[in-house]
């Protein structure tokens, strides 16, 4: 400080004082917020540890505010066979938490000028029955399009998950559903969101994976790949109710297929408080899904403001909560499909909501 009055002296001018009510940091502040941080995610071990069985599939959890890590944690295993434990950087298959980055690519070609959610599906997926040119892609995105679920016709045609079935087939079996749902609102629909990817790729000449890779995933430095069926040492077995293995044969996306750890996926949830990716148009048009949440871009607006998604592929199963304030941001997933999920969101957030605001 006495080298900086030096110098405007010299320079002949008033050197200005720092104003001691304005104190950059408050060191005794910052001594409590790290033994706060400390002992909440002491707790936070110990609950995730509490609802994970010793030798049974395994859960990692992260914590995110203001889009910085506060904690990660993990127990159980990745792979019973090899005893292989889940770690915070043991990667899972996030299921439906996928949806949110295929609605915000569809808004980002709508932002550059290369749709309009008014479009209807018939203008970019061909092949579809008559219904194509009356469903917008605004229906797709908010489940309103009342197509039916693509599941049903591969069952019907007796494909079951543990079965091949790539997109292309996928989306064969969409087409030959001829009749929409009757009646007309909300009604959750995987096949929406794997024609909106066909979407993207129609419009950009690229596919899905790429275009989430370019324009979301680098550019935020996040390590995803929406790669559905991806196997690899990193990657948690799915294991199903009777802790079988459970490998599924469908490789479709745009509803599902972000292979990635909670620590990614907690990061990327600041876009909805800070981010420019995520815009306020990914709110615009949300319809009512009944007992007051509403369904966004690929998004569940819940009651109390807070954002929410849920996964679930053979065992992996994922939750996406992002405060209703918008600064913390809570992931968790799991490979066991009856493990405790739900409990360890409720333990985390019972930790971290009360003493996260600053």
């Amino acid at each position: 400080m006495l080298a900086v009055a030096a110098v405007a002296v010299l320079a002949g001018c008033t050197p200005q004082l720092p104003d001691p009510r304005a104190a950059v940091a408050n060191p005794i502040a910052s001594v409590e917020r790290a033994e706060r941080i400390a002992e909440q995610s002491e707790l936070s071990d110990a609950a995730v540890a509490s609802r994970v069985p010793e030798g049974q599939p395994g859960c990692s959890a992260a914590v995110a505010v203001y889009g910085r890590l506060v904690w990660a944690g993990a127990a159980g295993l990745a792979d019973l066979a090899a005893g292989t434990p889940v770690t915070t950087a043991t990667r899972f298959e996030f299921a439906s938490v996928t949806k949110q980055f295929t609605a915000t690519a569809v808004l980002m070609l709508q932002r550059d000028g290369l749709l309009s959610l008014s479009d209807t599906i018939g203008t970019y997926v061909d092949g579809m029955p008559d219904w194509a040119d009356q469903v917008t892609l605004d229906q797709l995105i908010h489940h309103t399009s009342r197509i039916p679920d693509f599941w049903v016709e591969l069952d019907d045609i007796g494909i079951g998950f543990t079965d091949a079935a790539d997109q292309a087939t996928t989306l064969e079996a969409i087409a030959r559903e001829s009749e929409l749902e009757p009646g007309s609102g909300y009604t959750y629909s995987n096949s929406n969101y794997v024609l909106l990817a066909a979407v993207v790729e129609r419009v950009t000449g690229a596919s899905l994976a790429d275009f989430l890779a370019q324009r979301i995933f680098m550019p935020l430095g996040l390590d995803m790949v929406l790669a559905p069926g991806l196997d690899g040492p990193d990657i948690a077995i799915s294991y199903d109710d009777d802790v079988l293995v459970q490998e599924g044969g469908w490789t479709s996306y745009g509803h599902v297929g972000i292979i990635t750890t909670p620590t990614e996926m907690a990061r990327w949830g600041d876009q909805y408080r800070a981010g420019d990716i995520i815009q306020d148009d990914f709110a615009v048009g949300a319809v009512d899904e009944g007992a007051g949440e509403v369904y966004a871009a690929g998004m569940d607006v819940e009651v109390d403001g807070d954002l929410n998604h849920t996964g679930r592929w053979g065992g992996h199963i994922s939750d996406f909560t992002v405060s209703a304030d918008r600064t913390r941001t809570i992931v968790v997933a799991c490979n066991g499909h009856l493990s405790d999920r739900f409990g360890i969101v409720d333990a985390l957030w019972a930790i971290w909501e009360p003493h996260s605001r600053e």
